[in-house]
């Protein structure tokens, strides 16, 4: 007989504990994140050498010295736009005192990336001459940086037993970015010398096809993603001062890797004068894809029958598409305002009580 009744009461008991936290929640966090032991993947740039001037593309990009043949250097870039500042907002709801469900919205500013590379500008005197030494510098600098809005759904976990107000928590989701772009700033600038003492043959030359440089060239090429799937997850600990206030601090974790659509330079200017016009739309415009055969817009790959490369100048050019790392490990601190009939009727019992 008293087990008959035990029984019911337990169920009681657990469901009344299960449903008192159910309610809607607002979550909103920052923090910082650094590639951490996923510190290998490489980062890719513009590719800049004189040897071959209209070959443009995304190459892996790196710290160079190619000026004397007796001491080269190539060191790659390696990181994620994954590191910087981040900030997220998340509504969700707690299904019981242990689980809930979220959708995360987050965005990202990565810390810049850089390189520097050292040639020795080469030209051609005249067009298939072949290239000629000059024993001049041409240095460029190039920066890269991104920003990133994904959307995270989640699954929430916290082991809070009534009357906890400390607790451990943790979180599992996707990050499914929604918008967000590449950009890579470079900086090229040939030795004063050149035009100085170099002589007409070089100097003349250089603002044109296929060099489009000057003295000073500076250049930007906005590359932007296509549909892209990672996860994500964080483990923490939660404060509960008031039945509808959490702070919380945690660590966090994302594995991401963004695949590219498109790429677009939409400045170059040689010694302040654009060049984006004289470059034409092949040499502005990189339309990205899985594989390149006979029908790809690209002089690299497609030629005719006596080896010439054979594209449409007037359409971007076809090439490989590339990838973007954005994984990294963080920290991340924040509150949570749970919304529910339990806390928002404590909320305005304790208010009427202060008023008396």
């Amino acid at each position: 007989m008293k087990r008959n009744l035990l029984l019911p009461l337990l169920v009681v008991l657990v469901g009344s504990a299960l449903q008192a936290q159910k309610g809607f929640t607002i979550r909103v966090a920052g923090g910082y994140a650094w590639p951490g032991f996923m510190k290998t993947e490489g980062i890719t740039g513009p590719k800049v050498d004189p040897y071959t001037p209209y070959n443009d593309a995304l190459v892996p990009m790196a710290n160079l010295n190619y000026f004397n043949d007796s001491a080269k250097t190539y060191s790659p870039v390696r990181g994620s736009y994954g590191q910087g500042m981040n900030f997220s907002l998340g509504l969700g709801y707690n299904i019981n005192r242990y689980i809930g469900v979220e959708m995360g919205v987050s965005f990202l500013k990565s810390d810049e990336i850089k390189a520097r590379q050292d040639y020795e500008l080469v030209y051609e005197p005249y067009p298939n001459a072949g290239f000629s030494g000059s024993g001049y510098h041409m240095i460029s600098e190039i920066t890269t940086k991104a920003l990133e809005v994904a959307l995270s759904p989640a699954v929430t976990l916290r082991a809070a037993k009534p009357g906890w107000k400390v607790y451990p928590h943790a979180r599992i989701g996707l990050s499914l970015p929604v918008y967000g772009n590449l950009t890579h700033d470079i900086k090229i600038d040939v030795q004063d010398s050149v035009f100085i003492v170099g002589g007409d043959a070089i100097v003349q030359i250089l603002d044109t096809a296929p060099y489009f440089i000057g003295r000073h060239t500076d250049v930007k090429l906005k590359t932007e993603g296509t549909v892209s799937l990672g996860i994500n997850g964080a483990i923490g600990v939660t404060y509960q001062p008031l039945p509808y206030l959490s702070v919380f601090a945690e660590v966090n974790g994302q594995y991401l890797v963004t695949r590219a659509k498109s790429s677009k330079i939409t400045k170059w200017d040689a010694d302040g004068v654009s060049k984006l016009e004289d470059r034409g739309k092949y040499r502005t415009e990189f339309n990205f894809v899985d594989e390149i055969d006979e029908t790809s817009n690209n002089g690299d790959y497609h030629k005719d029958s006596d080896g010439n490369s054979k594209y449409d100048p007037n359409k971007p050019k076809d090439d490989i598409r590339p990838f973007g790392p954005f994984s990294n490990i963080g920290v991340n601190v924040g509150v949570i305002f749970t919304l529910s009939k339990e806390t928002l009727t404590k909320k305005n019992s304790k208010s009427k009580e202060d008023k008396k």
